[in-house]
């Protein structure tokens, strides 16, 4: 390997992926593909804006083929069905019209090093009526999907004399659950009804099976969040696990029935389900492609996997956008690297801290200093600090000046998102 017709397959166009491609394509003589069943490219930890009624172009929506053409690598529209390790080869699915008739049929696509990075799902636990009746915060068209429903629901409460209230229950309180809330409580804007007064009230409850709200977070940002959630009306019960999900209601564990027109699943990240039917590679428990902490799977050198998709053998990167960019820009380096011959270095990921934007409570956060410390930040600063994070995103994917253009741009407007954001 080494020469300019070494292949490298990228299965996947979220935050780790999309910068991976770009970087390899900015940085290598490697020729690089990237995959992707959807057209364009939104930055995840932006879902729950699109879900409570942002618009795409506001949550800075690009098209995967605008950013092949200006970096040099090759996009293809379409979904990974099958990997083929001894031939190096996979099998991509056929794209279909708006009509469900195929344009493209299935083929099969070569490759030197194949990278999975194609994201993960919220499971389901086994919970009845969670596929036919909650929604999830998976893809761009989750969200949209969600934000239809509500819509909705606010138009039949509005007409509904005896229930003016839409009862939202979204079942988990990661970051996809509080925030999703927080945007609900205090920014969402469903179409059907308008201007704003003329609807109801959204009541959101946020429901966790264990006994303590935000589990993963430290003390004093879960206190402070919780305390901004409670004055903007969210309702949180812990200790609470849900049994059954029906079109109007859950039912917990102790047979409480929760009222909810609409009900969000929000229980964490396992792999996609692709993995289960990939007999050449090794999974985890969560549904993860096992990887060392090269980033290569167990079962094959020339295969790796970065992201949700990813269970790394003892390591504890979490299933964030953070991690997920962390592990691209590793591979930026290795990946040549590797196809020079050389054994790529492991992996190691670096904490950086938790950023929350409170709103009238002020902007406050936890970063990690340059000898390990944790250090406070509050106001500008935390903003400051959270914009940067997409903007870190945007920097890789469309360079220093289109990034730094809406950096700038950032002072001219109001600050986008909730009252309450945590990343």
């Amino acid at each position: 390997m080494g020469s300019v017709a070494t292949r490298v397959v990228i299965v996947g166009g979220g935050a780790g992926g999309l910068e991976l491609a770009v970087r390899l394509a900015r940085q290598s003589d490697l020729r690089i593909f990237l995959i992707d069943s959807a057209a364009t490219h939104i930055w995840k930890p932006r879902l729950h804006e699109l879900a409570a009624g942002a618009r795409r172009s506001r949550v800075d929506e690009v098209e995967y083929a605008t950013l092949a053409e200006r970096w040099g690598f090759v996009f293809v529209q379409s979904a990974l069905r099958e990997i083929d390790a001894e031939a190096h080869r996979i099998r991509l699915g056929p794209v279909d019209d708006a009509s469900g008739t195929a344009v493209v049929e299935q083929r099969d696509m070569a490759y030197d090093v194949l990278v999975l990075a194609t994201g993960g799902v919220t499971p389901d636990l086994g919970v009845d009526g969670v596929t036919e009746h909650a929604f999830v915060l998976d893809r761009a068209e989750d969200a949209e999907a969600l934000f239809s429903r509500l819509s909705m629901a606010a138009l039949e409460a509005t007409v509904d004399p005896g229930n003016s209230a839409l009862q939202v229950v979204i079942v988990g309180t990661g970051l996809t659950g509080v925030e999703l809330a927080a945007y609900l409580a205090t920014d969402a804007r469903p179409a059907a009804v308008a201007p704003r007064n003329a609807r109801g009230p959204i009541r959101v409850t946020l429901v966790e099976a264990a006994n303590q709200f935000m589990p993963a977070m430290g003390e004093q940002e879960r206190a402070a969040v919780r305390d901004r959630l409670t004055q903007a009306g969210v309702t949180i019960r812990t200790g609470c696990s849900i049994e059954r999900v029906a079109d109007d209601h859950v039912e917990t564990g102790d047979g409480e029935r929760l009222d909810a027109q609409v009900t969000v699943w929000a229980t964490g990240r396992v792999g996609p389900p692709i993995a289960e039917r990939i007999t050449a590679l090794e999974t985890n428990d969560k549904r993860q492609w096992r990887v060392n902490k090269t980033l290569q799977t167990l079962a094959r050198d020339d295969i790796f996997a970065l992201g949700d998709c990813a269970g790394i053998d003892g390591s504890s990167a979490p299933p964030t956008a953070q991690a997920a960019s962390e592990q691209a820009a590793h591979l930026a380096v290795e990946l040549p690297r590797y196809c020079a011959g050389k054994r790529p270095r492991a992996f190691e990921y670096r904490h950086k801290g938790t950023l929350m934007s409170l709103g009238a409570a002020g902007t406050v956060g936890r970063v990690r200093g340059y000898f390990g410390q944790d250090l406070q930040i509050r106001g500008r600063l935390a903003m400051a600090a959270y914009r940067g994070l997409e903007r870190q995103h945007e920097m890789v994917i469309l360079g220093k000046a289109a990034a730094g253009a809406r950096l700038a741009a950032d002072w001219f407007k109001s600050p986008p998102g909730p009252r309450v954001k945590v990343h």
